[in-house]
């Protein structure tokens, strides 16, 4: 049992239904190899769960450190033993050590870690202070998402100077409440740390509002892409009115989801064309703001703010027009559009193609039924193969509900059933 281990009763944790595992030599064999085997056979002993606790014991001393790492890697190793190991010399060791120990830790059932002994404690603490960072960082990697560690060693590691300690305690540990992360953050909490504290799940407007008091650019853009990250309408503003001058908040800030249409609109005063599109694509479901955000655009183009960077750049909707008029909207142009990302072309292209008005596209494409689109791609004249694209692509359709090229490529249901999904919808 696990606790027999870490209390020392029997001096070995056994690992259940583990198969094929190194056999055990006779006692007295054992003990010959222990005394004068050579490090080879030293080592190899040393890496059987089940030997006898004594003699692991004694390799935790052994001179040569490849025995040393074998006792330190091997979960039958008694407790004892793995505390003298905590303050090896040779640092692979403590390595292997604080891998096993922090695996081991939040295994254990609540009974278990109520009986912890002060010696179990003594080693995780040990390895969790120890000078090299890479030993610690270990143990922070292993027990980051662990409930059952005391709260006085995850604060400890989550206050590390080195990020790659600090981080993943930051990002994952259940253990830390919105008072310790708001004091860790007054603390001076920066760099990698900070940022990947703006990456936690379920992040409280509380601390988002201390990460953008932070100004810490990276941070903030991290929690700007953190979809579960709750971010009040207070902070949104403040951080669309500070972010015109930050480019690294721009695309993050557009694709927030359920932002105030007051955000939306400060937004779209200074993000760049190819945003805007994806900004008026994402906001489809709001008429009255979309229009506001066309409207915007033209202004920004009469203005001449796109002439600049991006002189040859009109929105995606004037483009599908353009192209249509002059002959251009065609399959390669399509598929080439999905192909670079450029989503809220092909929603246009779609809708000038099939003749469909731009919110009946859309609702074809949102429904998530893998007939529905493919009905939405023959109405346009495109193939099956286009239709598969625009379902993976632009629908993100499941892959169950997904319609794949019939034999020879074509539509797998008849031109009546297509039609058929046409009429619900535009309906």
């Amino acid at each position: 049992m696990v606790l027999n281990w870490v209390l020392g009763n029997v001096g070995k944790r056994k690992k259940k239904g583990k198969k094929g595992g190194k056999k055990k030599p006779p006692y007295e064999e054992a003990k010959r190899i222990a005394a004068s085997g050579d490090v080879s056979a030293r080592a190899e002993l040393a890496s059987v769960e089940d030997l006898e606790p004594e003699i692991l014991y004694y390799f935790a001393s052994d001179e040569a450190a490849e025995v040393r790492k074998a006792v330190a890697t091997n979960e039958g190793t008694p407790l004892q033993a793995d505390q003298i190991l905590a303050t090896d010399i040779d640092e692979d060791v403590r390595v292997e050590l604080a891998r096993k120990i922090g695996r081991l830790v939040p295994t254990l059932s609540k009974d278990e870690t109520e009986r912890l002994t002060q010696m179990a404690m003594e080693v995780l603490e040990i390895l969790a202070r120890d000078d090299l960072p890479r030993v610690r960082a270990t143990i922070a990697e292993e027990i980051k998402r662990a409930g059952n560690v005391p709260n006085k060693l995850v604060r400890q590691m989550a206050r590390d100077v080195e990020d790659i300690v600090s981080a993943p305690i930051l990002e994952y540990s259940p253990m830390l409440s919105d008072d310790d992360l708001l004091e860790i953050i007054a603390g001076g909490c920066a760099g990698g740390a900070l940022v990947a504290l703006s990456r936690r799940k379920g992040l409280s407007e509380r601390i988002s509002g201390a990460v953008f008091n932070s100004r810490n650019v990276q941070a903030v853009a991290a929690m700007l892409s953190n979809k579960t990250a709750n971010i009040s309408d207070k902070t949104m503003d403040m951080i669309a009115v500070e972010g015109e001058e930050t480019v690294e908040w721009h695309a993050p800030m557009v694709d927030r989801d359920n932002m105030p249409a007051r955000v939306i609109r400060r937004i779209a005063s200074f993000v760049s064309a190819s945003l805007m599109d994806i900004l008026i694509e994402k906001h489809q479901d709001q008429a009255d703001v979309v229009e506001e955000l066309r409207q915007t655009v033209r202004k920004r183009i009469d203005r001449g703010d796109f002439a600049e960077k991006e002189a040859d750049w009109e929105p995606a909707e004037d483009r599908a027009k353009r192209m249509k008029e002059d002959g251009k909207l065609v399959e390669d142009a399509v598929v080439r559009a999905m192909e670079q990302g450029d989503n809220a072309f092909v929603r246009y292209a779609l809708a000038e193609l099939s003749g469909l008005a731009f919110n009946t596209v859309t609702r074809l494409l949102n429904t998530g039924s893998g007939k529905a689109v493919t009905a939405l791609v023959w109405k346009a004249g495109l193939s099956m193969h286009t239709a598969f694209m625009v379902q993976q692509r632009i629908s993100h359709v499941q892959v169950t509900k997904q319609m794949r090229p019939g034999p020879k490529g074509g539509f797998p249901i008849s031109e009546k059933d297509l039609a058929w999904y046409i009429e619900c919808v535009a309906d």
